[in-house]
């Protein structure tokens, strides 16, 4: 007993020291700070008028004769719990699961211990960014419902469900971790990806399908909505409080065995099945990058680019960061679909996600792609602008052309003809100077590691302010140039004289977005010469 409570105590500290490292790398992040301020200040007004909402449907449903919940929340808690769960899983098997030193690390104190910290940690950084949403939510809970228990009854409910969902998402995550260094070339991250691809199909079907609200609410994650609701008006069943809360212990303590046992896997064996590293058959002959594109584009450009594609062919994590963003833009593209008034949309929709992914597939880091071959990167004898043009070349020639095709296909199942040519022209221009964008703020804002005990050493993701800045800039660029091609459109009418001052508004537009797209290009050439290793 002894011995359990020194290692929670130790798994408890361990988890402390890496939110206060966090927070200490966090504060000298600037831009990143004032990135995460402004997006407060913007939640906090958004989530304002939700409180307004929420304090409105709570004080009518506590005034109805028999005020039960209704299944939609069941089902809205569920839908919550997975999506949370996935994002867990997917920190999870990237780069969390990781430790630094691990031969120091697990000599000094329990593999259980330094589990409860990572655990404990993550824990503790959902809820730092769950609590501004909760406490103002709740706000309009509480006084919807006319009385102060929950103020007590929300933050336990809070905390119970971070927990199971923390715990089950770091098990899978952590045995996909396993999987994908023991799977060549990385089948497991591909399985998981498209898992997790059903999952998120299989939620939109429950919340379209009205038959599946009353399935929802025997689902176990659907109690902690009674939870959440205890001690109010409305009723709540006693069965479910309890199956929350031992449910919660439950699966904390089954999903903490297993990410140990996954875990010291990686951490004492990540070489290979049997502990042995692969090496790859030996062999003489250099390789030959791209050899169809010989005579027309220079050696150092074709092997940049193709050491790029092998880097992401041989650790799909490399562009995990899009991953989970890119499955949320799909689901809406999807949902956009299904009505009618939103298809006149869907091609719009499809060129910015696809322009926002084909631009920072692999161009937002380029730098600390590069990890330790980058001081002989920047000592050799490449330039800038074989070293851009290399890490931008395959984004270039095939994700472009695919884009122009998809909304080309789609603009012409919508739109006229006219409408149709230049959406395709503008998803083009658009695409190409999303790489550009990319390859400008991932050289100015390169990330080479993580301050933190648990990382990923052979993936680093990019830095939070290249994503947060890149992600503003392409979609605002993007929506404006849509407006561009059909809102002015649809202004001038169809006569030949308004044809053609759309057509040539719709080419300025387009050289000037080019020309953006072509300044970052070049910006990031200068940054990559001027660049030195301190």
């Amino acid at each position: 007993m002894i011995r359990r409570l020194r290692t929670l105590a130790h798994g408890l500290r361990i988890g402390r020291t890496e939110v206060r490292r966090d927070w200490r790398a966090f504060k000298r992040d600037r831009i990143r700070l004032a990135l995460l301020a402004g997006a407060g200040l913007f939640g906090t007004l958004y989530l304002g008028l939700m409180t307004l909402v929420v304090q409105s449907r709570t004080a009518e449903l506590a005034a109805r004769a028999d005020p039960s919940l209704p299944p939609i929340v069941g089902l809205l808690v569920t839908l919550l719990w997975l999506s949370s769960t996935a994002l867990f899983g997917q920190r999870a098997a990237i780069r969390t699961v990781d430790i630094d030193n691990p031969a120091l690390l697990l000599t000094s104190v329990r593999p259980s211990a330094v589990t409860i910290g990572v655990l404990v940690a993550e824990e503790l950084r959902a809820l730092a960014f769950a609590a501004l949403p909760v406490g103002i939510l709740g706000v309009g809970f509480v006084t919807g419902a006319d009385t102060a228990v929950p103020i007590a009854t929300v933050p336990v409910a809070t905390v119970l469900f971070l927990t199971s969902s923390v715990c089950c998402g770091y098990a899978v995550g952590a045995a996909v971790a396993v999987l994908s260094r023991r799977v060549r070339w990385k089948t497991a991250h591909v399985a998981g990806g498209l898992g997790l691809l059903g999952a998120v199909a299989a939620a939109g079907v429950m919340a379209e399908l009205s038959t599946t609200l009353e399935l929802a609410t025997r689902l176990p994650t659907s109690w902690y909505a009674d939870l959440f609701v205890i001690g109010t008006p409305i009723a709540a069943s006693p069965y479910r409080v309890v199956g929350a809360v031992l449910g919660t212990l439950v699966v904390a303590l089954a999903g903490g065995s297993v990410t140990e046992r996954f875990a010291m896997q990686l951490w004492t064996d990540g070489a290979g099945t049997d502990g042995a590293v692969r090496r790859s058959p030996a062999t003489s002959e250099q390789p030959r990058p791209f050899a169809r594109l010989r005579g027309r584009i220079d050696r150092p450009t074709r092997y940049v680019a193709w050491r790029s594609v092998q880097r992401a062919k041989r650790d799909l994590t490399r562009v995990s960061h899009l991953g989970l963003p890119l499955l949320v833009g799909v689901w809406l593209v999807v949902d956009l679909a299904q009505t009618s008034a939103g298809r006149s949309l869907l091609p719009i929709a499809v060129g910015l996600l696809g322009s926002w992914f084909v631009g920072g597939c692999l161009t937002l880091n380029p730098l600390g792609d590069d990890g330790a071959a980058l001081p002989a990167t920047v000592a050799s004898p490449v330039d800038g602008h074989q070293f851009v043009g290399g890490t931008a070349l395959m984004s270039a020639i095939v994700g472009v052309p695919l884009l122009v095709a998809t909304v080309g296909a789609v603009s012409a199942a919508t739109y006229a003809l006219p409408i149709a040519v230049g959406l395709a022209l503008w998803a083009g221009v658009h695409g190409s100077a999303a790489i550009g964008i990319a390859l400008a703020l991932g050289m100015q804002f390169p990330r080479f590691g993580a301050i933190r005990v648990s990382r990923r050493r052979n993936v680093v993701p990019p830095s939070l302010s290249a994503i947060a800045i890149y992600s503003m800039v392409v979609l605002s660029l993007g929506t404006l140039g849509s407006g561009a091609v059909v809102g002015s459109r649809l202004l001038l009418g169809d006569s030949a004289v308004s044809t053609i001052g759309w057509a040539a508004s719709v080419l300025v537009w387009l050289a000037l977005e080019g020309g953006v797209g072509y300044g970052c290009y070049r910006a990031a050439m200068r940054r990559f010469n001027q660049y030195t290793l301190e």
